[in-house]
């Protein structure tokens, strides 16, 4: 079976955001490192020389940890975290059920749950089966850009339906 560039690229964001974070992780202790010697120096001198530059030296090192956002970088590697998941789900559906209909049913319930009611349910449906139809195609037939397209477009406006309802991917 071919894998799809859809779940590769996914990987692939996952990856970045993870090194993304581990590098910020690893600057923010160099940081505590650093500084932490450097404060040794002040903390040894009396009086409130010592403790005015102490204070400055920790300004200091809390706006050069500050300047790395690793609070963004988290959110960044959870919104990777979610949608690897989510695509890695669909495909494994997708590459284990072989019914059309039952492999729609299984990822509207894993993706949409409660918001697949109504008008928006018939688009959801539609959307699922050509990515599923697509994804076969792809992965059993020819790993051609028209089949990857057909896996595309519908994951397209399945994600963009999914950040709608408030899924951060």
């Amino acid at each position: 079976m071919r894998r799809h560039h859809l779940i590769e690229e996914s990987k692939a964001e996952l990856d970045v955001a993870y090194e993304e974070v581990k590098r910020a992780e690893r600057q923010i202790m160099s940081l505590e490192y650093e500084y932490n010697d450097r404060a040794a120096e002040f903390e040894a001198m009396n009086g409130d020389d010592g403790a005015t530059k102490l204070r400055e030296l920790m300004q200091e090192k809390s706006a050069a940890q500050e300047r790395l956002d690793i609070e963004s970088l988290y959110r960044m590697q959870g919104t990777a975290i979610e949608r690897f998941s989510i695509v890695s789900a669909a495909f494994s559906i997708v590459a284990s059920v072989d019914d059309d209909k039952m492999a729609v049913d299984l990822i509207r319930k894993l993706l949409f749950d409660k918001h697949a009611v109504g008008p928006v349910k018939l688009e959801i449906d539609g959307l699922i089966r050509d990515f599923s139809r697509g994804l076969h195609g792809y992965t059993r037939k020819e790993s051609s850009s028209e089949n990857d397209q057909l896996v595309r477009q519908p994951w397209g406006r399945i994600e963009e339906l999914l950040r709608g309802f408030g899924r951060d991917i």
